[in-house]
């Protein structure tokens, strides 16, 4: 663990993160930002999934999926950087640790769940597994969010 806050030190520093409260408030809107798009994209497709929201548009889904995965993507590059300010303090929180559990989980259904449905092609997936699958991320995206807030509070 001491290795890996050393990285994510010299991360922060090298970047600017740690340096400049600018650079760090910039980084922070940004990953603020990605958390709003993934949240925001999968949300619509996670009810659908779930049976909760009967109608959807594919074409809305395809496109809801992809904005969601381009927040996940820049709300794990931004989570590096704010992790490379502090990361001490970070690895040593466990509502951080906890939040960082849970986001793997998230992250290892919408994989497994994304070859599934591309195995699909051309069909909404349905079904228990489609069901399970849709609540999992949303019970785990609201609770990394809940989790991440909870952070700064700790």
């Amino acid at each position: 663990m001491e290795t890996l806050a050393g990285l994510l030190d010299a991360v922060g520093r090298s970047s600017g993160v740690t340096l400049s409260t600018p650079v760090y408030g910039a980084v922070s809107a940004l990953h603020i930002l990605s958390i709003a798009l993934l949240i925001g994209g999968i949300l619509l497709v996670d009810l659908r999934l779930a049976g909760i929201v009967r109608h959807l548009d594919e074409d809305a889904g395809r496109l809801l999926c992809r904005m969601a995965r381009f927040g996940a993507g820049l709300a794990i590059a931004t989570g590096i950087l704010l992790l490379s300010a502090r990361p001490g303090e970070y690895l040593a929180n466990r509502f951080f640790l906890a939040k960082m559990l849970v986001v793997g989980v998230a992250l290892t259904n919408a994989v497994a769940f994304e070859w599934m449905a591309r195995r699909r092609a051309g069909e909404w997936p349905s079904g228990h597994y489609a069901r399970t699958a849709g609540l999992v991320s949303l019970i785990g995206w609201l609770a990394a969010l809940g989790l991440g807030r909870w952070i700064a509070f700790t």
